[in-house]
């Protein structure tokens, strides 16, 4: 494993691009005062909304710090106390208001602020990467990643391009995107994550974005948008949940000239594989002893598991997720059919159905498949005879949500296409016409816990 290199070089070509904000590679090796300041080998927390600023303190501190522990802007500050304790930060570098006591000391960052020279040489430190968990089921996890697991699916080489930046900074896949920005040289322009969703695109389009990662929930959101047309992509990059055929079809025509890939990650797994055939799953051969999935896989009961030597075994303080050979269960089922592995769903989503057990995800690609839905999540909701039943929440495609007539017709024509695809019992019982379905911070699906029967 090596350490993270300093900021890597194309003299006054753009690292970084922001509103209104343009950083050089030159630029970014002369750190203002509040970088500057922070001593080798510190324990430093990142807690910053300014994605530029992150970006920046992210390419010095790679290397230097270390330890940097990122904190996503919009963690909640009572669990900020915990988090910093927990990661043994000795610094917060922060342009946040309002925070409570902590244990580490707080250094403000105001306002951008000018490069100032000299350029500092690299140090060589072997950083140690913290990242915090989504905390979905509860508070969030810390997990410690070592470069050589942030670069193990890194393209390097090639020509420049303008990697736009929908994830946030402090997440695995957007320190991924990262990563992968500036190790190729390339420009990376980075909107405001709390604008909406249309102007990140139209700032995305107006910067001349080649390059865009997202998940499935985000691709098809931005798809809806008029301005995602003005996106010249030639890299499209999808993760975090099952991409699946119709995404993977719908992003090919809207982007004819783009490469699609499919990147498998998680928090605590790391970065494992890449598929670029444009097909849902992954080959079986990437099982195979010297396979060209990096990442060693397994699977054990249709249960994916993941070995990464670049990751730390468990979370830090805490209890142990790799089990005694290193691999990672990731809770992802999958399928074998032919020469290849499909994904099914999660392990924890299965609904139970008077002892008939199916995975969501299963029917929403049911759903998605007909032409008038754009978003589909399917969800349990309790029944005391059949212990579960199947539900759906559907969002038409059409820009305008139909007139209640309209959306009974939508919805007997959704029974209709299920009973001619699904089995009875997992037709779902109850189908809505919603107007939205929101992604979590993360940006994927949000998921909800199973509803009582009416």
């Amino acid at each position: 494993m090596t350490a993270a290199p300093g900021p890597v070089g194309r003299g006054e070509a753009i690292a970084f691009e922001g509103e209104g904000t343009a950083l050089s590679f030159d630029a970014i090796a002369c750190p203002p005062p509040p970088l500057r300041g922070i001593e080798p080998g510190a324990a430093v927390a990142l807690h910053l909304a300014d994605p530029v600023k992150l970006a920046w303190a992210l390419a010095h501190l790679g290397g230097r710090a270390g330890r940097l522990v990122l904190v996503a802007a919009d963690t909640a500050p009572a669990l900020l106390a915990p988090l910093l304790a927990e990661a043994g930060a000795d610094l917060l570098l922060t342009d946040r208001d309002g925070l409570p006591a902590l244990p580490a000391r707080a250094l403000r960052w105001d306002g951008l602020a000018e490069p100032t020279g000299p350029a500092l040489p690299p140090v060589g430190i072997e950083t140690e990467w913290v990242l915090a968990t989504s905390g979905t089921t509860g508070a969030p996890k810390l997990v410690q990643h070592g470069w050589a697991s942030l670069t193990r699916t890194v393209r390097r080489g090639g020509a420049p391009q303008r990697w736009g930046q929908v994830y946030n900074l402090c997440r695995f896949a957007g320190l991924q995107v990262f990563v992968q920005s500036l190790l190729s040289r390339s420009t990376l322009v980075l909107p405001r994550l709390d604008r909406p969703l249309a102007e990140q695109v139209a700032t995305l389009a107006r910067g001349g974005v080649t390059a865009l990662s997202a998940t499935p929930t985000l691709w098809r959101k931005i798809l809806m948008l008029p301005e995602s047309a003005s996106l010249p992509l030639r890299q499209v990059t999808l993760g975090g949940e099952i991409a699946d055929g119709f995404i993977l079809g719908a992003l090919a025509e809207r982007f004819p000239r783009a490469r699609v890939v499919h990147i498998y990650a998680s928090t605590e797994a790391g970065a494992a594989f890449s598929v670029k055939d444009g097909l849902p799953g992954f080959p079986a051969a990437y099982l195979d002893p010297g396979s060209p999935a990096g990442a060693l896989l397994e699977v054990r009961e249709g249960r994916l598991f993941v070995h990464n030597g670049g990751v730390r075994p468990g979370y830090l303080g805490g209890a142990r997720f790799a089990d005694e050979r290193g691999f990672v269960d990731t809770g992802d089922m999958v399928e074998r059919r032919g020469d290849r592995f499909h994904f099914l769903g999660r392990a924890n989503g299965m609904i139970n159905v008077g002892g008939n057990k199916l995975y969501p995800e299963e029917v929403e690609n049911v759903l998605l498949a007909h032409p008038a839905i754009r978003f589909a999540r399917v969800a349990a909701q309790r029944s005391p005879i059949m212990g579960q039943l199947v539900t759906a929440e559907v969002v038409p495609a059409a820009a305008n949500a139909p007139d209640p007539a309209g959306g009974r017709e939508l919805v007997k024509a959704l029974r209709h296409h299920c009973q001619d695809r699904l089995e009875p019992w997992k037709v779902p019982a109850l189908i809505r016409v919603v107007a939205a379905l929101g992604p979590n911070a993360g940006g994927k699906l949000e998921r909800r816990p199973a509803g009582r029967a009416a």
